[in-house]
């Protein structure tokens, strides 16, 4: 099971190798604790994992221009591990709300995107979500993404196809009971 500290952990350290591989590596295992183990914050890290390797993938983010941006997302990474490390709820929401702010802005200049990163960062999370065994209803409910959206993309990218580490039987029982029970969220 891969904690809040531990994805932000997973999360600096692929930025900060500004590779897009691991970035990607980081986002796959975050994904798959946020199926097992569903809360709020892995939702939104492993959202922003994917945004983040969407972007290392783009060599102009590489260049001069944006060195400041990506020194500003390293910071607001490093906060994000302090934070989680301190326990500090609070201040680890206000900072991820600056690192959805900061992400946005590094891709504002680029209009050829219909879709924001961030939004195909939730239906990816979304999809996966579905892949790994949730009910689609049940992964519409905890992500905000719309049923429909979720069955296009998981159907589209033959997300199922590709899950490696599916959610066993006994673990689907064990969601299903927090869910139940009223204790998943």
């Amino acid at each position: 099971m891969v904690s809040i500290l531990e994805a932000s952990r997973l999360m600096l350290e692929a930025f900060s190798s500004t590779k897009q591989r691991a970035m990607r590596k980081a986002t796959g295992i975050i994904l798959n604790a946020v199926a097992l183990d569903f809360s709020e914050e892995l939702y939104h890290l492993a959202v922003y994992s994917y945004v983040l390797s969407k972007i290392l993938s783009k060599p102009k983010f590489m260049g001069r221009m944006y060195q400041e941006k990506r020194n500003e997302i390293k910071l607001l990474l490093y906060q994000l591990v302090s934070h989680a490390q301190k326990n500090r709820k609070k201040e680890f929401s206000s900072t991820l709300a600056l690192l959805e702010k900061t992400v946005v802005d590094v891709e504002a200049p680029d209009a050829r995107y219909i879709q924001t990163m961030v939004e195909k960062g939730k239906l990816k999370t979304a999809a996966n979500l579905y892949a790994h065994g949730l009910s689609l209803s049940r992964a519409a409910q905890m992500t905000g993404v719309e049923k429909q959206e979720i069955m296009d993309y998981a159907g589209k990218t033959r997300m199922f196809e590709r899950i490696e580490d599916s959610v066993t039987l006994a673990q689907r029982i064990k969601i299903a009971s927090r869910v139940l029970t009223g204790d998943a969220a």
